[in-house]
């Protein structure tokens, strides 16, 4: 009867303290990330003439980016809080067991829902570079006939902290996740596997105004859960 009390004992020991841990491991990342929100008016490349030859995919990353003189039309880039979801009510992914695609930034491993999902890309096409933008936003991509914004995710979620450590031209990405709109591209550096997730593996941040794509937690592998729609920014085209 004492050994079936101690090995109760033992694992109640142990799922608090993994709580514990998964309280500490969210409160530091909540920490590192920034709270600022940011609105910029940003150019956009000119169309591409089709007397241009289409760029071909290298092998070797490129170490410089590409900066338009020149651009005519304005796109209007905003970093805001989109509407969220009232309490304890999650995405239709999120109430049923869904496939996730795990992904490295840094040391940091975080997961997301193929669903939200179009492609990912090698980070081996050159990038057009647009002045006078926010840190986190790279530069457009032009792919398949349509320019998709490419994003330093590790400094959306880290803050500008993650920006002031590391050097692009030196320590490049090497993967981009297209979103389902094809608008935009997050940069990685290793996407790791895809598996399955059951709701009841996950500890699920029901209010979620602050962060609002960060949704939750697996409680194993105290990886983070991110809702891709609401990282990335909002995207207007002005004529």
């Amino acid at each position: 009867m004492t050994g079936f009390y101690n090995n109760n004992l033992d694992v109640e020991q142990q799922i608090i303290h993994q709580e514990l841990a998964l309280d500490s491991y969210l409160k530091t990342l909540l920490e590192e990330m920034p709270t600022e929100e940011s609105e910029v008016i940003m150019p956009s490349v000119p169309e591409i003439k089709a007397s241009v030859p289409k760029m071909r995919v290298e092998s070797k990353i490129k170490e410089k980016s590409e900066t338009v003189a020149k651009m005519p039309a304005l796109v209007e880039l905003q970093l805001v809080p989109k509407p969220t979801m009232p309490l304890a009510v999650m995405p239709t992914w999120a109430q049923y067991e869904f496939q996730a695609l795990f992904f490295r930034i840094g040391q940091l491993i975080l997961a997301t829902p193929l669903v939200e999902l179009s492609r990912a890309i090698k980070f081996d096409k050159r990038i057009t570079k647009i002045p006078g933008q926010p840190s986190w936003f790279i530069g457009l991509l032009e792919d398949q006939e349509r320019k998709i914004g490419i994003l330093d995710s590790g400094q959306l979620i880290l803050g500008k902290g993650y920006a002031n450590k590391r050097d692009l031209i030196e320590q490049p990405f090497k993967s981009m996740l297209i979103t389902q709109d094809g608008n935009w591209g997050l940069a990685c550096d290793e996407l790791l596997s895809i598996g399955k997730v059951r709701p009841e593996q996950v500890r699920w941040r029901t209010n979620r105004k602050q962060r609002p794509w960060l949704i939750g937690t697996v409680i194993e592998e105290l990886t983070a859960v991110i809702d891709v729609k609401q990282l990335t920014p909002r995207r207007k085209v002005k004529r």
